[in-house]
């Protein structure tokens, strides 16, 4: 049973140095993560200077998601850029903060920890917000699900207790370790998910 708990949305960020990119395509997004060279391989007006990626390792499930989303699945292209991969976030933040001609990605949470250093770039005019992530028009927002199973609740009650208790409470702390909240239905649909299996035993 998936029960919804907020939504993440993956930052993708450059220096706060760089003030030359605010606003990019997810298409853009495909060249600038792969084939471009340089950033006016990209656009003709932003400077020749080569591309510096740094990005999630592959083993991530943030790589992932953005593999699938930017290019449809496929891992070749990017890893064909030559980037720069760590399973640390605090390395991929050192990367992208060390010039202005640098790149990468990863989750919202660690784009607010070091907002003071890194500018996040709106996604096809969209910034990332809790609203937009929400509603979906952030093209690199992804929902949160914890899963359960009726049978594990029927067996242990404590199970089906803890998952109440989350669902109560997680709004007040979402926020807190840097995801977007889950709006009220969907936590709403989530709490009559597990009242429906707590009942259908």
């Amino acid at each position: 049973i998936e029960f919804r708990v907020g939504t993440d949305a993956l930052a993708v960020t450059v220096s706060a140095e760089n003030d030359f990119v605010t606003d990019v395509t997810v298409e853009e997004l495909a060249a600038i993560f792969s084939t471009a060279e340089t950033w006016a391989d990209v656009r003709a007006e932003w400077p020749a200077e080569p591309i510096q990626r740094f990005i999630p390792g592959t083993d991530s499930g943030t790589f992932d998601y953005f593999v699938e989303e930017v290019f449809e699945e496929d891992e070749e292209p990017i890893l064909s850029g030559n980037p720069q991969l760590s399973e640390d976030d605090n390395v991929l933040v050192q990367g992208i903060t060390g010039s202005p001609y640098a790149i990468g990605f990863f989750g919202y949470a660690y784009y607010l920890e070091n907002a003071d250093s890194l500018t996040v770039l709106n996604i096809e005019g969209v910034e990332p917000t809790a609203e937009t992530t929400e509603d979906g028009s952030y093209p690199l927002a992804r929902p949160l699900f914890i899963y359960s199973d009726a049978g594990i609740m029927a067996e242990k009650p404590q199970v089906g207790a803890f998952i109440s208790f989350y669902l109560s409470n997680v709004n007040e702390e979402i926020v807190e370790v840097g995801y977007f909240p889950a709006s009220v239905s969907a936590l709403n649909a989530a709490k009559q998910a597990l009242m429906d299996a707590m009942g259908g035993m």
